[in-house]
């Protein structure tokens, strides 16, 4: 049960509002880990953001865990309490210092926490970002997330002998508000030149 809102600090991140007990309670969790293992966890934390599978960030976290002697439990609850407080803070696009005050509030006698992710914030603020921006447009539509590519060359077919033209395969993944699918097409040196005029026109050289 939570504690009365008037004793738990008020964030900027969450916009005046009182800090949920839970991320409190993980909060002092992280500070109260050893040196080492608060350096180990900023890599804990920087795989979880980049939105590994379950069962792949499960299992680093169960590594974790293990090298650096802490119950898992209570390195999840580290873990979703430090998620939280940047996913709040990159939504609104806090500025280092606020987001450091916030920090010192929740743990004005203990600085680990604060020292190994606040001088992160500005990276993981924009890595946070960059998933935002993706996710407001595959509300709407699918986003290029990432692609895969190989080439080949096409001899014949039953259309014509003598080709003899490379194919650029390219898979595109595509991500809208159900998921990521993969589509692929093939590119000619015609369609890769075309390509390559339009990369140039948007390019920041461009």
């Amino acid at each position: 049960m939570d504690s009365p809102a008037d004793n738990r600090p008020r964030l900027h991140s969450l916009q005046g509002e009182p800090v949920p007990q839970a991320v409190q309670h993980g909060w002092t969790q992280l500070n109260q880990m050893p040196t080492g293992a608060q350096q180990g966890f900023v890599d804990l934390l920087t795989e979880s953001l980049r939105g590994e599978e379950e069962a792949a960030l499960a299992q680093s976290l169960a590594h974790f865990a293990e090298r650096y002697g802490i119950e898992q439990e209570i390195a999840f609850a580290a873990l979703k309490a430090v998620q939280f407080l940047l996913a709040r803070a990159a939504a609104l696009d806090l500025d280092p210092k606020r987001f450091g005050e916030d920090l010192q509030a929740l743990a004005p006698d203990d600085t680990g926490g604060l020292r190994v992710i606040g001088s992160r914030y500005l990276p993981l603020k924009e890595q946070i970002r960059q998933g935002l921006l993706i996710q407001s447009l595959a509300d709407h539509g699918k986003v290029l997330v990432g692609l895969d590519w190989r080439v080949d060359t096409l001899t014949a077919s039953d259309r014509a002998v003598g080709l003899d033209s490379r194919v650029v395969f390219l898979t595109l993944r595509l991500q809208d508000a159900d998921g990521t699918e993969r589509t692929t097409v093939q590119l000619t040196p015609a369609s890769v030149k075309m390509l390559q005029q339009f990369c140039r026109r948007f390019s920041d050289g461009g």
